[in-house]
């Protein structure tokens, strides 16, 4: 059985990813789940594992390598199993030209689409093709030296060798993440709605229930319940228009040495509190150590901000599209409250929701919170 070891679509954001390195060599064996290579998005560096058992058979895609998700970057398959003659990119909506390429029969030719002359064809081989796409290096700017004019591997090469060097890949996520940010604050039409809750019985759960719960899980657990009450906030804006997820995947963000990341709590209605605990603990582990795979990292539906102990009341976070609401959580401080007819002084912070306001109104944002908090103060 052969296996393509694909580029997953990390989220609707996401164009390309930079392929950083293999971890195996062609020729060795693999096991299922275990990491074959090691992409980098503009979060994170995250590793791609194996599907199946076997033996990396062919790599594809060379490191450092600029390439869209959907790209088979190599196979997996049994020691001596028959492999296909595979283009990497025809999964892919950018495949364009490549893929017409590497259909063509070997050693011929194909005209370039593209013109740095008008009217005129640009030829290259297909290994030429290949690595200009892979580059990003425009066949028109590349003077060919093998028959008459035609674009050679080695022509591609040399053009590569010329390019300005990349920046750290600290600045390009630096760079990457405002870019993001920017888009969004500018896109979309947010507007937020704040409450404060009191924190006292989930404070004495916890105090009863161990170190290994946190107050993120009973927000995690809170938010469960709330989406399952108000499904149009787990949603995404696409093409226009509202897109209700039935799977609540909660972002939990997480600030690493790396940056800001967003690892992903899958199926999040059918977990316990343990479970939630269990598997917050196990991605937020795997973000400050820079090796959250790939499904940890893909769509989430709602995102949680939890700022955590300090003092900052309240902040207002930025939605991530295509999501279409993000919570976040003040610092708990002792507050004066009133409790049945008498004021005291309790463990409480104020959550703040941000919404999508082309997908959510205040009256659906208001329910919302108010189911939140309402859970999160009961007895239970």
């Amino acid at each position: 059985m052969i296996s393509e070891i694909t580029i997953p679509i990390m989220d609707q954001a996401t164009e390309a990813v930079t392929l950083t390195g293999w971890l195996k060599k062609e020729g060795d064996p693999v096991g299922k789940g275990e990491a074959v290579c090691e992409i980098e998005t503009e979060k994170a560096a995250v590793q791609i594992e194996a599907n199946i058992s076997g033996v990396l058979r062919k790599m594809l895609i060379r490191a450092g390598a600029r390439i869209p998700p959907l790209t088979v970057v190599g196979l997996i398959a049994e020691a001596n199993e028959p492999l296909p003659d595979i283009d990497p990119y025809y999964r892919t909506t950018q495949a364009g030209e490549a893929a017409a390429v590497s259909r063509s029969p070997p050693g011929e030719v194909a005209p370039s689409l593209k013109a740095g002359v008008p009217g005129r064809k640009i030829f290259a081989s297909p290994r030429a093709r290949r690595l200009a796409d892979e580059h990003r290096v425009d066949l028109s700017t590349v003077a060919g030296t093998g028959p008459e004019g035609r674009i050679l591997e080695e022509d591609v090469r040399q053009a590569i060798a010329q390019l300005p060097s990349p920046a750290p890949a600290a600045a390009r996520f630096a760079k990457a993440r405002a870019d993001r940010v920017s888009q969004s604050w500018r896109a979309i039409p947010h507007f937020y709605t704040a409450i404060t809750v009191d924190l006292f019985r989930v404070e004495a759960r916890k105090s009863s229930a161990g170190s290994q719960i946190t107050y993120t899980d009973y927000f995690a657990l809170a938010i469960a319940h709330a989406l399952a009450e108000h499904p149009q906030l787990n949603g995404h804006w696409l093409n226009e228009a509202l897109v209700l997820i039935p799977e609540v995947r909660l972002g939990i963000v997480v600030q690493t040495e790396h940056g800001l990341m967003i690892p992903t709590l899958r199926d999040l209605v059918a977990h316990s509190l343990e479970s939630i605990a269990l598997e917050r603990e196990r991605l937020v582990q795997q973000a400050h150590a820079g090796r959250l795979g790939a499904e940890a990292m893909a769509d989430p539906t709602f995102t949680l901000s939890n700022i955590g102990a300090g003092h900052i009341d309240h902040f207002t976070a930025i939605i991530s599209p295509p999501q279409v609401a993000i919570l976040s959580v003040g610092s708990i401080q002792p507050r004066p409250l009133v409790v049945g007819a008498e004021l005291g002084i309790r463990p409480a912070a104020i959550f703040t929701l941000g919404v999508d306001h082309r997908a959510i109104d205040g009256r659906q944002a208001a329910a919302f919170l108010e189911r939140l908090k309402a859970d999160l103060e009961s007895e239970g």
